[in-house]
């Protein structure tokens, strides 16, 4: 590990601390696309007629 004498104890930790940082973020980021997918998602629209249960309500 010849190539890294040059770097303090201060240089790992700040480095250590920017990995757990980025890897926090880019975990959050991919729980809150999977917590909102569904709202990107397509919907089929329904083609049958409404109900005569709404249509009772309505009159």
């Amino acid at each position: 590990m010849n190539y890294l004498r040059g770097y303090t104890k201060q240089y790992f930790s700040l480095a250590t601390i920017a990995m757990y940082s980025t890897l926090h973020k880019l975990a959050q980021r991919d729980s809150n696309y999977q917590y909102h997918k569904d709202a990107f998602e397509a919907l089929e629209r329904k083609t049958s007629p409404p109900s005569l249960i709404l249509i009772h309500h309505l009159f």
